[in-house]
């Protein structure tokens, strides 16, 4: 009967409307012109979880539209519409997916996450466009059902590479025929936003970066030589950057494992001897900066009405001290982008931060976003956290369960009291029902909800005491695995800090000159181990006001190097964490 009924009220769908705008300072989602509360719920990409028309995503769909949400995301793969048998993408499974959000609540908008990596048959039809590994052969693994799409994408799979061009360009075109036939039909009319995803999970990373390193393929190095032109022009300037007078253009290769884990003083690679491994990650993370701005542009180009486009990318935290190979690094740029509206992603899964007590702390330096204007959205995916969930039915499970609502509390009124958003993703229906299938949860949506759309609109809030500095660039000149130094000088520093009892604020360095420094007592320089002369200066002049000693007392390495930081004036401290966690600051006159 529900079916019928949606059915019969899609001819009268309104087309919608959505774009970020700036309200109070504060950027914020706007749908057919009306400020709107950037809470969604979201079905997953797991079997059994993920079409919306099944009986549990429905149930749940009809749920949280009960409790007043408005805004719904859906996964759609190419894998499953972009088939080799035929010519074109298959619509009818795209708009039944959008159907069954409509037939659940008929007044919804939809933001679709498309996933724009190339199907499985591409690929093997492909393999000159495919991954190959630094460190191993392709794996065997599992595919098909009963298994996700996702499930290889941590292994050395068959996966069409980031650089590939003839990738980008086909299904840069599918991009196209998917916005315009789906623009045009009566389902498309409750679009609102696109979310772009590829690399593995979704989330922008190199495929197969867990516990490999990625890429030494054909497309890759082609990639990597272009680069490599464009930054030096001329053989002779490669040769002096990588110290090698043999060097060129034509013979500069992509380079392997072993050069890749070695750094050649201490924790910090020497670029007069490791260049060549710098360049390669700075090369990686703009080709990937490239497709994600392609892809938004894209949708962005032949979507005839206004809506948002966004992806996960701005990672920092608990990124598994692998950001030069899996990081976000090229955030500036893509914070630029006209392209791109938000970002998103899951809150840091550093244990003392997601579970109950913890700060909830978020995987980017989401200040930094919203200074840009774009909106930044967490990914709830912690339902997990609820007592004996996982292995029990649903007549078992603890619905009330009050051990996990503090959790979800925290998770709702963080991310909307900093003026970002949030969506619930709920991988419940993978076991027996939603996550949040339960009175307890849904009566605090609804009292959210009602919150945060009739009392709370988030302004730019007044300094903290303390801004907190986190820069991008150093990760290229550092190890690029997990070590002690970069765990807890970084994941469980920014968990420590939000426990300190003082406020901070935190920034990006980039974004260091945009900002009013007079209010802040303190600045603390969490990661910016690798600065410009440029930098340098400014710190110099109008950042710090007094002078400042850092002697090293572990890593015996720098144990003779002294840092002093001149400063001109009074009133502020400035102290620059180095890779030691254990330092002594002296300030002297």
């Amino acid at each position: 009967m529900l079916a019928g009924l949606g059915a019969a009220l899609l001819p009268a769908q309104k087309i919608k409307t959505a774009e970020v705008r700036s309200f109070d300072g504060v950027p914020a989602l706007v749908v057919d012109g009306q400020r709107q509360l950037p809470f969604m719920y979201a079905l997953t990409h797991v079997v059994g979880g993920r079409w919306s028309w099944e009986e549990l995503p429905a149930h749940n769909l009809g749920n949280a539209c009960a409790v007043g949400i408005r805004i719904f995301q859906v996964d759609l793969w190419f894998e499953d519409i972009w088939r080799k048998d035929r010519h074109d993408l298959d619509m009818e499974l795209v708009k039944r997916q959008l159907r069954g959000v409509l037939d659940a609540c008929p007044d919804a908008g939809i933001v679709v996450r498309l996933h724009v990596n190339a199907p499985l048959w591409w690929n093997r039809a492909n393999p000159g466009e495919c991954v190959q590994f630094a460190n191993g052969p392709l794996e065997k693994f599992p595919e098909g059902l009963p298994f996700n799409h996702e499930d290889g994408d941590i292994y050395r799979g068959v996966r069409a590479s980031l650089a590939s061009e003839k990738w980008r360009l086909e299904s840069g075109r599918r991009v196209v025929e998917f916005c315009k036939k789906l623009a045009r039909s009566r389902e498309g009319r409750a679009v609102v936003g696109i979310h772009l995803s590829c690399g593995v999970y979704g989330e922008w990373h190199p495929w197969g970066f867990v516990r490999n390193e990625p890429d030494v393929s054909t497309p890759m190095q082609a990639a990597f030589r272009k680069w490599l032109k464009t930054r030096y022009g001329s053989d002779q300037s490669l040769r002096v950057a990588w110290n090698d007078m043999q060097v060129t253009f034509h013979t500069a290769t992509v380079p392997d494992t072993i050069a890749r884990r070695c750094c050649g003083d201490g924790f910090f690679r020497q670029p007069h001897q490791e260049q060549r491994v710098i360049d390669f990650y700075k090369c990686q993370q703009e080709i990937i900066a490239d497709d994600v701005e392609f892809f938004c542009r894209t949708v962005k180009e032949n979507w005839p009405r206004k809506l948002i486009t966004g992806v996960f990318y701005g990672y920092y935290h608990f990124s598994l001290c692998r950001q030069a190979m899996a990081g976000h690094l090229e955030v500036e740029r893509l914070l630029a982008s006209p392209w791109i509206d938000y970002f998103a992603g899951p809150t840091s899964y550093n244990k003392p931060s997601r579970e109950s007590g913890g700060s909830g702390l978020q995987r980017s330096i989401v200040q930094s976003v919203l200074r840009h204007g774009k909106l930044w959205f967490d990914e709830v995916d912690n339902g997990y956290l609820q007592n004996k969930f996982e292995s029990d039915f649903v007549r078992s499970r603890p619905l009330g369960d009050s051990a996990y609502l503090p959790v979800l509390q925290r998770s709702l009124w963080l991310p909307l009291m900093q003026g970002c958003g949030l969506w619930l993703y709920d991988f419940g229906p993978r076991r027996n029902t939603g996550w949040w299938d339960g009175d307890m949860y849904r009566q605090e949506f609804r009292r959210t909800i009602d919150f945060f759309s009739k009392e709370f609109r988030p302004k730019t809030p007044a300094p903290a005491e303390v801004l907190v500095v986190w820069d991008t660039e150093s990760f290229y000149h550092v190890e690029n695995k997990s070590t002690k130094t970069c765990e807890q000088g970084l994941d469980a520093a920014a968990e420590d800090l939000q426990r300190c009892g003082v406020p901070t604020d935190h920034t990006y360095l980039f974004d260091l000159p945009r900002i009013d420094l007079r209010p802040y007592r303190a600045i603390l320089f969490m990661v910016a181990w690798k600065l410009s002369p440029e930098q340098r200066r400014f710190i110099r002049d109008s950042v710090a006001i007094k002078r400042i000693r850092l002697k090293l007392k572990r890593f015996p390495a720098y144990r003779s190097q002294k840092y002093r930081c001149p400063i001109p004036s009074a009133g502020r401290q400035v102290i620059n964490i180095l890779p030691a966690w254990n330092v002594s600051i002296r300030f002297f006159p």
